[in-house]
C-alpha cells in the first residue's frame, strides 16, 4: 500500500510540474517567434514605403527616412530644391536588398518622366542603388550627395 501511495504522490508531482512548466515552454517558444525581422526584409519595407512617398509627391514623408545626420545638416527645404520639379517618378520596383552589418545596398527600378522645356518630355526606366545605414536600431536612407 505504502508503494501505490507513493507512486499517486510522485505520479501527483509529475502532472504538478507539467502544469507548471508547459506555460513557460509556450510562452518562451511563442517569445522566440517575435524577433526582430532580418535587415533585409525591414531595409526593403522601409525603401518602398520611401518610393511610394516620392511617387505620391509627398516629400515631407520622404525626407523622414533620411538618415539623422543627413537631416541635421540638410534642411527639408535644401532637400526639396534639390530633387526639383523636372522628374516625376512614376513606379518602383524593389529588386534587390543585400546587408552586411549596418549597412544595406537596396537596388531599386526606377520608371520616371523627366520634363525638359528645350527638348520636351523624356520617359525611361534604370536602376538605382541606394545606401542604408542603422543608426540607433533603425534603418535610414543615406543620400550620396
Amino acid at each position: 500500500m505504502q508503494s501505490l501511495l507513493f507512486f499517486i504522490d510522485a505520479s501527483f508531482l509529475t502532472y504538478s510540474r507539467a502544469i507548471l512548466i508547459l506555460p513557460i515552454v509556450g510562452l518562451l517558444l511563442g517569445l522566440s517567434g517575435c524577433s526582430s525581422p532580418p535587415p533585409e526584409e525591414e531595409v526593403g519595407r522601409r525603401a518602398s514605403e520611401r518610393w511610394q512617398a516620392l511617387i505620391q509627391g509627398d516629400f515631407n514623408r520622404a525626407y523622414e527616412y533620411l538618415s539623422p545626420g543627413y537631416r541635421a545638416v540638410n534642411s527639408f527645404d535644401l532637400y526639396r530644391a534639390r530633387i526639383g520639379q523636372a522628374v516625376q517618378w512614376k513606379e518602383a520596383t524593389l529588386k534587390n536588398v543585400s546587408c552586411a552589418d549596418k549597412a544595406c545596398e537596396v537596388t531599386v527600378n526606377i520608371r520616371y518622366r523627366y520634363a525638359n522645356p528645350r527638348v520636351g518630355n523624356y520617359e525611361g526606366e534604370r536602376p538605382i542603388k541606394e545606401k542604408w545605414t542603422e543608426v540607433d536600431g533603425e534603418w535610414w536612407f543615406l543620400p550620396e550627395d
